[in-house]
């Protein structure tokens, strides 16, 4: 990658970041959304590691428009909600997460086990974002909840392409836009390479034999 900011860096450095190689032997990134990728920003890298963790939330904090007085942060199970506990600690604020209710191709995500008052304001946050799917959906849940969702989402990895979620900004440490396709106009499926889920195949993904 060429110019890369602070985060993409450490993505990279600690081996949270992939790009296919072209050779088509090698497998390929099948997303949460279906779709497929040829590039891939391991969130959970970073969720896992406490410290790193804290940091990346820290210096979120300080690039979203934070209210005055109390508010929440709620992201969505399972990466954000990490985030939104971290980012809640370190303000001294309550956090929550939405949760997937329902198969596939009608599952959403809903609020199961977390409530406020109307009129609460929410921060949202997520770790990696693809389509914006499973943001809108915790959105929309929030909302249906009397919960009122501020104008900056907190996102870790951005790879959408997008500036903003239906109006909101997407506030960002990583922010680059990667290759998607869908299944049935992937080149690289089309080449032979194999799909595979990128975080349970990590080690398969970047050293492939």
């Amino acid at each position: 990658m060429d110019e890369m900011s602070t985060w993409e860096r450490i993505f990279l450095d600690k081996g949270l970041y992939w790009c296919h190689d072209g050779n088509l032997a090698h497998p390929h990134a099948l997303l949460t959304s279906g779709k497929h990728s040829s590039g891939f920003f391991n969130g959970s890298g970073v969720i896992s590691d406490p410290q790193l963790c804290a940091r990346a939330c820290q210096e979120l904090l300080t690039l979203v428009d934070l209210p005055q007085g109390d508010f929440q942060v709620f992201g969505s199970a399972l990466g954000a909600s990490t985030l939104a506990y971290e980012m809640a600690r370190q303000m001294g604020q309550k956090c929550g997460f939405t949760e997937p209710v329902g198969e596939e191709p009608n599952k959403v995500m809903k609020l199961k086990r977390f409530s406020f008052a109307p009129g609460t304001q929410i921060l949202v946050c997520e770790d990696v974002m693809t389509t914006g799917k499973t943001t809108l959906q915790t959105i929309a849940a929030i909302e249906a909840a009397g919960g009122v969702v501020m104008p900056d989402i907190a996102v870790l990895v951005n790879r959408s392409g997008m500036k903003d979620l239906n109006g909101r900004q997407l506030v960002a440490l990583v922010d680059r836009e990667l290759p998607t396709w869908a299944p049935e106009v992937c080149p690289l499926c089309a080449g032979g390479s194999e799909a595979i889920r990128p975080k349970a195949n990590w080690a398969a993904l970047t050293n492939p034999k």
